[in-house]
């Protein structure tokens, strides 16, 4: 017969006895990853991976708020703050963010399919391979933004400003960019196929390697910008402002050149 020594009893009998309180924790920590989704809009709440569909959250302060994979689609978040929120692959397809701040906001992987930024602000947002597919960004303000490998097919950026942002790979294929400033950024191997870019400021803007087929530049400024290595297939130029701005082939047109690289 085996004998159980008295340490092996206490472990047992202590086990048991702390099993009541093991089941009141999980029970409480279930509890609050409930409550964390029926907590009210406020600066820095938590609200990852809740479901908001739909909702009403206009002008609601959600600053610093963690918002990751977070399902706000068709929601209302009209100029509601969002000031460096974490939006991490959060689902705000056909979202209302008309006049939203969504300044050094993390939007990286989220899905902005349709949805209406129009006069927003995301100066120094993380959008790294979000998708914005046909999203109305018109007279949004994207300055310093990182919008790498983002996709903007279809999407309306008239009147935007992308100063000094980073598009470098991203997918602006039939995108609206009339009168955009898009002075200084950076659109490296981009696709800008069939792009409306008509009076569009494009100073000192690196389009390295971009596609440009059959996009429109009419009386754009693309004073001392780079296209070297560009396919230029197709696209227009009429009255498009080539001021010491580095051609296809890597000359240098001279000042004054209109139209074409001289």
């Amino acid at each position: 017969m085996t004998m159980k020594t008295p340490l092996l009893e206490i472990q047992r009998h202590s086990k048991w006895w702390l099993a009541p309180f093991y089941f009141m924790v999980l029970a409480l920590t279930f509890t609050h990853a409930n409550a964390a989704c029926t907590d009210p809009p406020a600066a820095r709440v938590d609200w990852k991976g809740c479901d908001k569909h739909g909702a009403d959250l206009h002008g609601v302060d959600l600053r610093d708020a963690t918002l990751d994979k977070t399902n706000f689609s068709k929601a209302n978040l009209s100029g509601a703050n969002l000031r460096n929120a974490y939006l991490g692959r959060a689902n705000l397809e056909g979202a209302n963010l008309e006049s939203a701040d969504l300044t050094e906001t993390h939007l990286v992987g989220s899905n902005l399919n349709g949805a209406n930024l129009k006069a927003a602000t995301l100066t120094q947002a993380k959008l790294e391979r979000a998708t914005l597919i046909k999203a109305n960004l018109s007279n949004a303000n994207l300055g310093k933004a990182d919008l790498d490998d983002a996709n903007l097919s279809g999407a309306n950026l008239q009147h935007a400003s992308l100063t000094q942002a980073s598009l470098e790979q991203a997918n602006l294929v039939q995108a609206d960019l009339r009168q955009a400033d898009l002075s200084k950024a950076l659109l490296s191997r981009a696709n800008l196929e069939r792009a409306q870019l008509a009076n569009a400021n494009l100073q000192k803007a690196h389009l390295d390697q971009t596609s440009l087929i059959n996009a429109d530049f009419t009386q754009a400024d693309l004073s001392a910008a780079t296209l070297t290595g560009a396919d230029a297939s197709g696209a227009r130029f009429d009255d498009a402002l080539l001021d010491l701005t580095t051609w296809l082939d890597r000359r240098r047109c001279r000042t004054g050149s209109v139209g074409s690289c001289l």
